[in-house]
């Protein structure tokens, strides 16, 4: 019985864990090359999708995705090298769906990518075109268009 009960626990742990939508996930961020498709991606937001924090937009999994109702959501995006990014990061909204690239959870829009950069290092995390970042989901979201 006591097995039954344990194994009922670690479970639950487990699942808990990966459904944590509030905790701190670390992947590697890419570089999304089209920005006009993060803008009109698949969210439905449009054009106007530029103007949301100042056009730091973020395609998403499908596990953040959520066949559209991850669409608005708001995410911290620090990157995780000292030496070319600030410790601030910056926040990034989601408006398209990464079904492509399996190698990331974030692909982020030019803006967003130089954003997270210390004074002077834009154009290098661009060069690179990736990044080590870590990233957190906050409680702000997007009207539904």
């Amino acid at each position: 019985m006591a097995i039954f009960f344990y194994s009922i626990f670690t479970l639950s742990l487990i699942a808990s864990a990966i459904a944590c939508d509030r905790c701190l996930h670390q992947t590697k961020a890419v570089l999304f090359t089209n920005a006009s498709a993060l803008s009109y991606g698949a969210c439905g937001y449009g054009s106007s999708a530029t103007s949301f924090y100042n056009g730091h937009l973020a395609a998403a999994v499908p596990s953040i995705f959520k066949f559209g109702s991850g669409c608005g959501a708001c995410f911290q995006v620090r990157c995780m090298d000292g030496k070319m990014c600030s410790k601030a990061g910056t926040e990034v909204i989601v408006t398209d769906l990464n079904n492509k690239n399996t190698q990331t959870e974030l692909v982020l829009s030019s803006r967003a990518l130089m954003a997270m950069a210390n004074k002077g290092m834009e154009q290098n995390i661009l060069k690179l075109g990736a990044a080590n970042v870590e990233y957190k989901r906050y409680n702000f979201h997007l009207p539904k268009y």
